[in-house]
């Protein structure tokens, strides 16, 4: 399969002011879905690493403590987007491998920059790029450019398609989807103590699940 290549509101006082990097993820016109999984791997953080700090919201806009949340539990996160529709496609393993792991392991969704909004630039291409399937699923909106209008897609999302999975949502400064490598669907095991166990460029739970066992 061949990808097309060619991609506010006040922050709250948890989050930390940086430059947007607007710069389109892929640097060349086509790449294939193994070459984008093998960029998505590569970028963010990594396995060995400490997760860093991430400034989340709630589906009501207040800030969330990560930490409190997973309570000394392994943690398992996952990029998404309404318009991501390899994460919408992933959802329902998403939502299989939490019943898996139960109380064991908090699985979150984080809502990030939309990959494919209608009419505005993708944040991988630079360019529009809106797939077939969401015109099919009926997801053509366009880029948040406020905080209340991503909180808005987050909240469709999670009423839709997450199945009781957890939802929060990145900040305008998208420094959690950088910190986590600028993927639109990444999966990221984070063990007990803060350190990341294992990521797939594309979510895989078999690429993750194995590193929560012990």
């Amino acid at each position: 399969m061949l990808l097309v290549a060619s991609a506010c509101a006040p922050m709250p006082p948890s989050a930390t002011p940086l430059e947007v990097d607007r710069t389109p993820v892929f640097a060349k016109k086509r790449v294939s879905m193994a070459e984008a999984s093998e960029q998505f791997q590569r970028e963010g953080v990594q396995p060995g690493q400490a997760l860093p700090e991430l400034a989340l919201l709630a589906l009501d806009g207040t800030p969330v403590d990560l930490d409190a949340m997973r309570a000394g539990r392994p943690m398992v996160l996952v990029t998404c987007s309404l318009t991501c529709n390899v994460a919408r496609r992933s959802q329902t393993n998403v939502a299989a491998l939490q019943q898996r792991l139960g109380e064991r392991a908090l699985v979150v969704m984080v809502y990030t920059i939309d990959a494919h909004p209608k009419t505005d630039a993708s944040p991988y291409t630079g360019d529009e790029w809106v797939p077939s399937a969401n015109e099919h699923d009926g997801v053509l909106v366009r880029q948040p450019a406020t905080l209340a209008e991503r909180l808005a897609l987050a909240q469709r999302y999670a009423s839709t398609l997450a199945k009781g999975t957890t939802v929060l949502v990145d900040t305008m400064a998208d420094s959690a989807w950088m910190a986590l490598g600028r993927a639109p669907n990444v999966g990221v095991a984070v063990a007990a103590d803060g350190v990341v166990l294992a990521r797939s460029g594309w979510f895989d739970p078999a690429a993750l699940e194995p590193s929560l066992r012990d």
